[in-house]
């Protein structure tokens, strides 16, 4: 190996800036804890998948986060069960609630599962985040979200509103506080104007399609522009994950002989799930402002870059000193 030094290369390095990966590119992923005094308010709006819109537009499975008690790193399994499959996930959980051990009952946690869904979603408006803005990004929520949606495609009084339609579609507001140390959605809600699809045009301004818009035309640009909704799907189990989920259910259980593929590994990262997924059960930690504090009446998203016609929403007043923001119009944006 060489000792000469580069001092062309040192002053004149031309660092290049590493990609940032798909995963952090295409998702979002608002928390609690990345909006303002543990209070992150948005609007966006459900978009359809434009591989198969009927069917695919929600992505529903059971997931499990398991945790190698070994080395304390976990990771999600998607569970069988999503597709009517026979589950180890469900039969260790139920072997274990059902045993008279009290000890082993207490071990089932380990292996519960939770519904996942994964939609595409138009940001309209997002000041803790506005280079996001007019993206289509896939939002993954729990099933809090996923009930305000059955409620509007199927409600138990009223007319029915499918909200991906992408002319007719209500605008969401979200608004995720944190209770007891977990992202809460209890005050997110669907408001009652309907917003279009915005597109850009030819000086990247962002404008309504209306029903005259060329369909060839929006479609090609929701296929270019929409991540593959098609990866937040049940996937099938490859022997990594067979080998990982009989790991974890003999390290947890003790029953069996603990493998050393994994016994080897030392980790410091904490055994908790990630934060920054929409699902309502992430923890988040300490608690901040709680669904009590905020409601959506108190929405302050500011801004006036994006045009979007007749969006009254009514007054969205705070009470809480927040500022008289007026009807969305002077939220979101005046034409």
């Amino acid at each position: 190996m060489s000792n000469v030094e580069n001092y062309d290369a040192f002053f004149t390095p031309g660092v290049e800036a590493p990609s940032t990966t798909s995963k952090q590119t295409e998702e979002y992923n608002p928390t609690a804890d990345k909006g303002k005094g543990g209070l992150y308010q948005s609007i966006i709006r459900f978009i359809p998948w434009h591989q198969d819109p009927k069917h695919g537009s929600i992505q529903e499975k059971w997931v499990s986060y398991l945790v190698d008690p070994v080395t304390q790193r976990g990771r999600y399994i998607d569970c069988p069960s999503s597709m009517g499959k026979p589950s180890p996930l469900q039969d260790i959980y139920w072997k274990l609630r059902k045993s008279e051990s009290v000890q082993m009952q207490k071990l089932a946690v380990n292996f519960s599962r939770r519904h996942s869904y994964a939609s595409l979603v138009q940001v309209i408006r997002d000041e803790n985040n506005p280079e996001a803005e007019g993206k289509i990004m896939v939002f993954r929520y729990g099933v809090k979200i996923w009930e305000k949606i059955q409620a509007e495609l199927k409600p138990v009084i009223g007319e029915s509103h499918d909200p991906f339609d992408i002319l007719q579609g209500k605008a969401f507001a979200l608004v995720i506080t944190k209770v007891s140390g977990f992202n809460n959605y209890d005050q997110s809600k669907f408001v009652d104007k309907r917003i279009p699809l915005c597109i850009p045009n030819a000086d990247g301004k962002l404008i309504p399609i209306t029903p005259q818009s060329n369909k060839k035309e929006i479609f090609e640009w929701v296929k270019t522009n929409s991540p593959d909704l098609s990866k937040y799907s049940y996937k099938e189990w490859d022997q990594d994950t067979y080998d990982y989920v009989n790991h974890v259910i003999v390290a947890v259980t003790g029953e069996g002989t603990v493998s050393q593929k994994y016994a080897n590994v030392v980790s410091k990262d904490s055994a908790a799930p990630k934060p920054g997924t929409a699902g309502d059960t992430t923890l988040q930690g300490k608690a901040g402002i709680t669904s009590s504090d905020i409601s959506v009446d108190d929405l302050d998203l500011g801004g006036d870059n994006l045009d979007i016609p007749d969006l009254d929403l009514g007054n969205l007043s705070g009470s809480k000193g927040v500022s008289d923001l007026g009807d969305l119009d002077d939220i979101i944006g005046k034409m």
